[in-house]
């Protein structure tokens, strides 16, 4: 038997969306269940507040931010990288996490989020998140990173 080749690049990529990037500083996360009824939830998106205490969802048109979904490794692989209705998840309400910019970002710009949870720094039909700000800058869509500092 043949053994396959195996191929490494020499960048290890600096993350991926939803991943915490560091503990320094002030940090919270939250613990919630994607309300039943909601879409799926993309590792590194923004979900707003549910209906019921306690459940997040994708977001709506004047949902309110809950926190961005942090990545998790006991999801099952026929998921893919979202969290479905009933799955619970860690939203990420201040600290830094790694997401997926939709276009180029400088550093320090605000945040805001789309109706699909999407983030950028185009205010055009978005919601801004308070007190975020983007942290690694990007020439185009890409992986960035944002630091949140929400306080309520």
């Amino acid at each position: 038997m043949a053994i396959p080749p195996v191929s490494y690049t020499r960048e290890t990529p600096a993350g991926y969306p939803g991943m915490i990037a560091t503990t320094e500083g002030a940090h919270a996360d939250v613990s919630s269940v994607v309300e039943v009824g909601s879409g799926d939830v993309a590792f590194g998106s923004v979900v707003v507040h549910g209906a019921t205490e306690g459940t997040v969802k994708a977001p709506t048109a004047g949902g309110k931010f809950a926190g961005i979904a942090v990545a998790d490794r006991t999801v099952p692989f026929a998921n893919g990288a979202v969290f479905k209705p009933y799955d619970q998840l860690t939203c990420k309400r201040a600290g830094s996490i790694f997401v997926s910019a939709l276009a180029a970002v400088a550093v320090g710009d605000p945040v805001y989020f789309t109706a699909t949870g999407g983030l950028t720094n185009a205010s055009s039909g978005n919601t801004l998140i308070p007190d975020a700000e983007w942290v690694i800058p990007t020439t185009g869509a890409g992986l960035s990173r944002v630091r949140l500092s929400v306080s309520k």
